[in-house]
């Protein structure tokens, strides 16, 4: 069975069969030219190939007959597709398959005039979408339409000075102390260390999955944040296999591989888990696996609405780790640094609240001096 919009089908034979439209007969029908492969990704491969011949053809004779949509996964699987991360591809293909393509993809190149893409764009900050997502997906867009006129396809790119308005980003829930202290205890009491480790550590949930026993420092008290585990977009699967698969790579970023020192009594309770470990490579996985980050989302997420905490995800332990430190005066340089952030602005944008209040309560004792 073929993947749909991707014209591969398996013979009876063993081998692979690629077909891609090559043009019309005289009478109408549409003719097809036919690739072939042992392998998959090999058939796949070198449909790739002939369709990027044909792109450049193209756009050398008629750029009116080139479709947005046909650009942009040409773009994305020439240019990006193992240039980037997985997880990078999986969220620029799922941002232009929601936003872009329902409704640019059956637009000729030569349509998309800069007063066109604006019209795009303030359609897309009406409708009620995040600074960032629009941001993002423009971005995107411009990229594609920069690399067609690398390509010859257009004359001109027409995301060319266009602006984004700014909008401010809404605050980020946070577990009151009181919350907090509740979501502790229970956590202790039924053994979930996964959200005792979050909350007093601020690892993200894929580096949780993907923490292993070798990463922890017994005698330093600390543990190394070295890979992350995500459930992507399975794309470039074979026909009939999964939709989605169980990724283990690098961190999000260089600063994310950090160390962090663990409190005393969250070391106590792992180094209780190993000693009933066995042979398990992995903190929070079943044999040799990582732990599926669905799994301890939905095990948090039962834990918060038992105890009436509501309006929270496994992220917000990491949000109120941060806000936690601010409040105890704990310098922004070293919480950026513990949450492995790429910079100290990026803090400074998702805990500016916090630091608000933190200079207003300095304030105060100031004037009751």
């Amino acid at each position: 069975m073929s993947r749909r919009g991707e014209n591969i089908y398996m013979r009876k034979d063993g081998r692979y069969e690629g077909r891609y439209v090559i043009g019309k007969t005289e009478n109408g029908r549409t003719r097809f030219g036919y690739v072939y492969a042992r392998q998959y990704q090999q058939v796949r491969y070198k449909l790739m190939q002939k369709k990027a011949e044909q792109m450049k053809l193209e756009g050398g004779k008629a750029q009116a007959q080139i479709s947005l949509a046909k650009m942009m996964r040409f773009w994305l699987e020439s240019e990006l597709l193992g240039a980037v991360k997985v997880s990078t591809y999986n969220t620029y293909v799922r941002l232009i398959d929601r936003h872009v393509l329902p409704t640019l993809g059956s637009c000729a190149l030569s349509q998309l005039t800069p007063s066109f893409v604006l019209s795009f764009v303030q359609k897309m900050e009406a409708s009620g979408l995040s600074y960032a997502t629009v941001k993002s997906v423009y971005r995107l867009l411009s990229c594609a339409m920069r690399f067609a006129l690398e390509e010859g396809m257009i004359q001109k790119n027409p995301c060319k000075k266009i602006r984004i308005q700014s909008k401010e980003a809404p605050q980020q829930r946070v577990l009151s102390q009181a919350e907090q202290r509740r979501l502790c205890d229970a956590a202790q009491c039924r053994g979930d260390f996964s959200t005792l480790l979050s909350l007093y550590t601020g690892l993200r949930l894929g580096e949780i999955c993907a923490l292993k026993w070798a990463d922890i420092d017994w005698d330093k008290h600390t543990l190394t944040v070295r890979r992350t585990v995500q459930r992507l977009e399975n794309y470039g699967a074979r026909p009939g296999g999964p939709k989605t698969a169980l990724m283990i790579g690098a961190p999000k970023s260089a600063c994310s591989h950090r160390v962090i020192p663990v409190p005393e009594f969250i070391l106590a309770q792992l180094r209780s888990m190993w000693t009933k470990a066995g042979q398990t490579e992995f903190v929070f996985g079943a044999s040799q696996r990582a732990a599926d980050p669905r799994t301890i989302q939905r095990h948090f997420q039962r834990l918060a609405n038992q105890l009436g905490i509501h309006g929270v995800h496994f992220h917000t332990l990491r949000h109120s780790f941060a806000t936690r430190l601010l409040e105890l005066g704990v310098d922004v340089k070293t919480v950026s640094a513990l949450l492995g952030h790429g910079s100290v602005k990026v803090t400074l944008d998702f805990y500016a609240h916090s630091l608000f209040d933190q200079k207003q309560a300095a304030v105060e004792r100031l004037s009751a001096y």
